[in-house]
């Protein structure tokens, strides 16, 4: 697996726990959605071999 997959889906993970299960207000919370995306369209841009 790829460093960049598994960190894209953990920031997704965490960003679904804590906007939706553990209430933890607006803000900060959604960097997490931000990041999560941001690492799985690099790792399909750049394919499985990038890292």
């Amino acid at each position: 697996m790829n460093l960049s997959l598994v960190a894209g889906l953990l920031s997704l993970a965490v960003w679904i726990a804590g906007g939706f299960v553990i209430p933890v207000g607006a803000g900060w919370i959604h960097l997490f959605l931000a990041l999560g995306v941001i690492l799985l369209v690099r790792r399909v841009v750049t394919g499985p071999k990038a890292w």
